[in-house]
């Protein structure tokens, strides 16, 4: 006997009857769950989820639309074009550093050898010299030992230059340089340009390599005491004056070398340190 307050219970299928909709459930699953992995509006998976560092803003961005099919998950996120590795930087010149410190203070050494010598004489002709062994003597005031010397400082700084150069436009491509690599060697030698030439090659080298924040050389007193000291070279004019002139230019060299000497070490240390020594 049917039960009145239950509708429809005299017309409903069973369920193991035929013409029934057999297969299908009387209570659907709701769509996206588990009995529909297929269903438009599943949440795709993507490499975030296998990971567990799924966020609101992938979610966001991968929000699946109906009718729009599933991306795979290989293809979900494209790998990152690589970039090809940097050339590697050349080694810093520290050999060449060290050269020209040692050509610089045997520069110095002859120039306060040769003044030492003309104060004790007061005569430049009359001078005999330094005896250095097996019957060997030097006169420091003579030219051609003060060419020889001056020449092997001038081979040796330019050398460094060069080198550390050729690091520098590796290890910052963005610098600028003032002049071009020839000026290292011709920028001593050409008349009046040597003034400012050299004095701009040091200032873009260290510049190119050491930071604004790590610069503890002033350039600006080295190069004006490096100019002074070449007063020296007038001594053949001022024959009278030459003791004072000469000892005006060793106490400028002396200077000079000092603020030189320190250019060429921070410039070195910032090298290696560019270079992961």
């Amino acid at each position: 006997m049917s039960d009145p307050r239950i509708p429809h219970q005299n017309r409903a299928a069973r369920w193991a009857e035929p013409g029934s909709q057999q297969g299908r459930q009387p209570y659907p699953e709701q769509l996206g769950s588990p009995a529909h992995p297929q269903s438009p509006y599943t949440e795709p998976q993507y490499p975030e989820h296998y990971a567990g560092a799924s966020t609101g803003q992938h979610a966001a961005q991968h929000t699946p639309v109906a009718g729009q099919p599933r991306v795979p998950v290989d293809q979900a996120y494209p790998p990152a074009r690589r970039q090809a590795p940097s050339k590697p930087l050349p080694e810093p010149p520290a050999g060449l550093a060290v050269g020209t410190i040692v050509a610089a203070c045997c520069m110095l050494f002859v120039e306060l050898a040769g003044l030492a010598i003309l104060l004790v004489t007061g005569d430049r002709g009359g001078a005999a010299g330094i005896e250095i062994g097996l019957g060997l003597r030097v006169d420091p005031n003579g030219g051609t030992v003060t060419v020889l010397f001056g020449l092997a400082a001038y081979v040796a700084a330019c050398c460094w230059l060069q080198a550390s150069r050729t690091f520098a436009e590796a290890a910052n491509p963005a610098a600028r340089f003032a002049h071009g690599r020839g000026w290292t060697w011709f920028g001593w030698l050409v008349p009046i340009a040597f003034l400012w030439i050299p004095y701009q090659v040091v200032r873009d080298i260290r510049g190119a390599v050491v930071p604004d924040g790590q610069r503890r050389v002033a350039l600006g007193l080295w190069w004006p005491f490096w100019l002074v000291s070449g007063v020296h070279v007038l001594t053949s004019i001022w024959v009278d004056a030459e003791i004072a002139a000469r000892s005006v230019a060793a106490a400028a060299l002396i200077i000079a070398f000092v603020y030189w000497v320190r250019i060429v070490r921070e410039t070195t240390r910032a090298q290696e340190k560019l270079a992961g020594f």
